[in-house]
């Protein structure tokens, strides 16, 4: 599967990739319905139809990020390399071996001629890393014929402490651009003293936008839902992670200290995703940045681009654009106190001895499709490396996680039938 690179940024092998995994599918006796939800097909899948078991619907995307700079991948990023027991490759973490250990486990039951426990209902698109486009219509139009009693999916690494994360929500995500002009081209240095700089207005405007730990945006943070007592008690309970992260990343430690998983887990964020400008010797005429704003409960994506726009607009200058780049996703959260999350840390302990639990994931996922489209509880499991590098050069994944993850899905649908 991680052979075909369905890159959703350019298209590239998405619908190659998706014919592959529509068989594999179809080999397992799954029921495989290809739907042409725009830019690339949804696989919507069906094993098992007894009223008297629960329906869980099992989510994963196939897609995956460009490889990026080839010069700091150690290998070809798209033909699958094993060192020191791991898988090197783009998708390898995220989240093509997620995907097939959901598959593999379903084989699992078949060659063990096991019954299925549950019903499965399976959900694989192939536009995840491009804000889930199309999907949110998709679900709204069949909401009745995609009911369960259960969202469940692993998408992601481990905590800091390489332990797994059962994580009941995520933070929703979008993506803001920003250009500044302040001439019609590029001019030599030499008139530095004298003519505008478009660099120099950019990190200006960023300097206003966030200093510190605080985004400076009138209204940012109206209308976050403060952590409930129940998540604030999960939260102290979270190992020290702190020093392990910086250690894994070279970085200097901020220091939070306690207050490190309030920071990370019930916080927005707002980063600078890349920043372009200049050339060789020149006073740049133009310059452009990306933020990559993630959002906690409470918070849309919608109004909090209209904030930063009227903020920007409030600066009065004509040469400064903002423009919304394609996709983002709303926060959500499933309540700590759903049912079902007991019989997942049940199962989590078993096979990995510890865990922590994410009232909030750090990072973003289309999980509101099911908790605010659908209306479903979603619980995810965390698996991969702690230090799989999603999204960046090297991306691998242990196979040792990888084996884990097929018994995980395994154990929780036998439980989830059990219950």
């Amino acid at each position: 599967m991680i052979r075909h690179k369905s890159i959703s940024a350019t298209g590239e092998g998405v619908e190659e990739c998706c014919d592959w995994l529509k068989h594999r599918m179809e080999t397992l006796g799954i029921q495989v319905a290809k739907e042409p939800v725009k830019p690339y097909p949804l696989l919507i899948g069906r094993l098992g139809q007894d009223p008297g078991k629960k329906t869980v619907l099992i989510y994963a995307h196939y897609d995956v990020k460009p490889a990026g700079d080839l010069h700091k991948w150690h290998s070809d990023p798209f033909e699958p390399m094993i060192r020191e027991g791991k898988v090197f490759a783009r998708g390898s973490a995220d989240n093509k071996s997620p995907l097939m250990a959901h598959l593999e486990a379903v084989r699992y039951y078949q060659e063990t001629e096991r019954p299925l426990p549950v019903n499965l209902l399976f959900v694989f698109e192939g536009c995840e890393e491009e804000g889930s486009t199309g999907l949110p219509g998709f679900l709204l139009e069949h909401k009745k014929e995609l009911q369960a009693d259960l969202v469940f999916f692993s998408d992601g690494p481990k905590d800091p402490s390489n332990r797994p994360i059962i994580a009941l929500g995520a933070k929703g995500d979008l993506n803001i651009r920003i250009t500044v002009k302040t001439m019609d081209r590029n001019v030599h240095a030499r008139y530095a003293p004298v003519l505008p700089s478009a660099a120099w207005k950019l990190v200006e405007i960023l300097h206003g936008l966030k200093q510190g730990d605080r985004v400076l945006v009138p209204g940012f943070y109206d209308g976050i839902i403060p952590l409930s007592r129940e998540e604030k008690l999960i939260l102290e309970q979270l190992p020290d992670s702190e020093e392990a992260l910086n250690r894994m990343y070279g970085a200097k430690s901020r220091h939070y200290g306690t207050a490190f998983y309030q920071h990370l887990l019930g916080e927005p964020a707002f980063n600078i995703c890349w920043l372009k400008s200049g050339a060789n010797g020149v006073i740049p005429a133009e310059a452009e940045a990306l933020l990559d704003i993630r959002l906690v409960p409470g918070q849309k994506p919608l109004e909090i681009f209209q904030k930063v726009k009227d903020y920007l607009a409030s600066l009065d200058d004509s040469g400064i654009t903002v423009s919304l780049e394609d996709g983002y996703l709303e926060p959500s959260k499933t309540p700590v106190d759903t049912p079902f999350l007991p019989s997942i840390e049940k199962v989590t302990q078993e096979i990995y001895g510890s865990y922590v639990i994410y009232p909030c994931r750090p990072s973003s996922a289309p999980d509101y499709l099911w908790t605010n489209i659908l209306g479903l509880p979603a619980i995810q499991v965390r698996w991969s490396d702690a230090d799989s590098d999603n999204h960046a050069p090297n991306e691998h994944l242990s196979i040792d996680e990888y084996f884990k993850g097929i018994a995980l899905t395994i154990k929780v649908l036998e439980i989830l039938g059990k219950d």
